[in-house]
């Protein structure tokens, strides 16, 4: 089986880098998500109106996530007590990768915005959220979503790849302390 693209990341000043190792489309999920949540953690990083177009992510492992530099400056934001840790880099507000809050299920979402070259990503296979006329929520292809991400992380803990993350410590805490952020009005 031959190797993905390495694909090297970073945040808008620089400060927090990293490489996401063997991108191939079939080892990860290309989906643009337009639910409230990601659209309002854009806005508090100041980029709402990028989120009009829904937030791009490609969903894959932790393991295969490499934090290079700045891991000192990834902070873990939830929007609720109980949200997604949306990993943002604290240097230069940046929305980078969103997690669980626990290393218990192998999962991230890296923002495609921050890769260098998103193109070994392949094509967007989903969209989440969306919403349609009559103002009901509805996904796009959401049952390969789901199935893809079962396949990835019961693989993964099956295996090495789901005790490797550099979110989490080895005892489950996160690396860096959780911030909850402020509520919408």
């Amino acid at each position: 089986m031959t190797a993905g693209a390495d694909i090297p990341f970073a945040c808008r000043c620089g400060t927090v880098t990293g490489i996401l190792h063997d991108v191939r489309p079939k080892e990860g999920t290309h989906v643009v998500c337009h639910c409230n949540s990601c659209a309002r953690a854009m806005q508090l990083s100041g980029l709402g109106d990028t989120a009009a177009g829904g937030v791009d992510l490609w969903q894959t492992t932790p393991d295969r996530i490499e934090i290079a530099t700045g891991a000192d400056r990834l902070v873990p934001v939830q929007l609720s007590p109980k949200g997604l840790f949306r990993w943002t880099a604290q240097c230069c507000d940046t929305p980078m990768i969103n997690t669980f809050g626990s290393p218990a299920l192998p999962f991230a979402g890296i923002l495609t915005g921050n890769l260098s070259d998103p193109a070994p990503l392949g094509p967007v296979i989903a969209h989440g959220f969306v919403t349609g006329p009559n103002g009901k929520q509805r996904h796009q292809n959401g049952g390969r979503v789901i199935w893809r991400f079962v396949k990835r992380t019961v693989a993964a803990k099956l295996g090495r790849a789901g005790k490797q993350t550099p979110f989490f410590n080895a005892d489950g805490s996160p690396i860096n302390a959780p911030v909850l952020a402020p509520r919408a009005d």
